[in-house]
């Protein structure tokens, strides 16, 4: 894809996709390319909100945690 910001949205069609299934491994994954390609997408309202419902979710994905914190959508937390 021709522009970084494109790579981000297909990845984050992707987590959404992954997150709708019930797979947060995928999600988390898909979710650490948009972070990759466009740091400021993950930084997004609607990525944020996506990176919470995966956090406090059932499922525990190693790095999370500190994902959440670095793209704000866990504030307070060292």
């Amino acid at each position: 894809m021709p522009t970084a910001e494109r790579r981000a949205r297909a990845w984050t069609d992707t987590a959404r996709m992954w997150h709708a299934l019930g797979d947060g491994q995928q999600t988390f994954a898909a979710l650490r390319h948009v972070d990759q390609a466009a740091p400021q997408e993950a930084r997004r309202p609607a990525l944020r909100a996506l990176t919470s419902d995966l956090l406090y979710g059932p499922a525990r994905v190693q790095g999370l945690r500190e994902f959440a914190v670095r793209t704000g959508a866990l504030v307070g937390e060292p």
